[in-house]
């Protein structure tokens, strides 16, 4: 039995960026999905597309993905960063067999923005009506906020992967507060099916304090906690390790699953 894994990336990533990670996975019987999200394929006009796409577009386009891959089975919802916080959405309308929260984004409701944080966004915070631009972070600045973490020889190569992201999306999240609509909610107690969370001493996008508010709304959450990794857990020096973990950890879902479906 061979069960499905959904792949949703971050901010400023497509699909292509799980590369190592379907690398890793896709050997242990695991078929693998990799979505990239409205208006982030690399495009001339690129920018101009995602300016104003909200959160909600983007779990829209994702549910309409999943249900056009028509599966037997429920699938494995992974999710990094922001794509975390997407696939909490995603898993109240997709009933999960399981959903692994990798460096997550923050929900409504929790601050995500500290010190460390908004030296990456400062250019885009103060650009004047940023929830309407686009943004993606200069390679210094991607380097020390996205990349720290991975051997500094590699940045350059993985920043010219990265593309625009949208400035409402990104106000939805990091400026909560603002948002009646609430774009970035997450109903947790819709979800009902083993969590797995990752969080890093190092990241200085999604701080351990921050994703540990995502761990408290899941009293079934396993949290795996690396001290000294970064934000960019899909493509560093422990990418191999931490897959391994997760995979261990999904075994014993999938076998229950087997024995009683559904």
């Amino acid at each position: 039995m061979t069960f499905p894994v959904v792949l949703i990336h971050g901010m400023w990533c497509t699909g292509a960026n799980w590369q190592r990670v379907r690398e890793l996975i896709e050997p242990r019987g695991y078929r693998c999905f990799a979505p990239t999200l409205p208006a982030h394929m690399p495009v001339p006009d690129q920018p101009l597309q995602v300016a104003r796409i909200s959160l909600r577009e983007y779990v829209d386009a994702l549910y309409e993905e999943v249900m056009r891959q028509h599966y037997d089975l429920p699938p494995i919802l992974i999710g990094h960063s922001m794509g975390a916080l997407l696939a909490q959405q995603l898993a109240a309308r997709v009933p999960p067999l399981a959903l692994v929260l990798l460096t997550p984004a923050p929900p409504w409701g929790v601050n995500g923005l500290r010190g460390s944080n908004v030296v990456a966004f400062a250019p885009w915070l103060m650009s004047g009506r940023f929830w309407r631009n686009a943004y993606k972070p200069s390679l210094e600045r991607a380097s020390t906020s996205l990349f720290n973490g991975v051997p500094v020889d590699r940045h350059r190569t993985l920043y010219e992967t990265l593309v625009h992201e949208s400035g409402r999306a990104t106000a939805e999240i990091a400026l909560w507060w603002a948002d009646l609509a609430r774009a970035a909610a997450v109903h947790s107690d819709e979800v009902r099916c083993p969590v797995y969370v990752v969080s890093c001493g190092q990241d200085r996008l999604t701080p351990a304090a921050v994703v540990r508010a995502a761990v408290a709304r899941y009293p079934q959450a396993a949290h795996r906690y690396y001290p000294a990794r970064g934000h960019w857990v899909i493509d560093d020096e422990e990418t191999e390790e931490m897959m391994h973990a997760i995979c261990g950890w999904l075994r014993p879902i999938e076998q229950r699953y087997v024995s009683c479906p559904g």
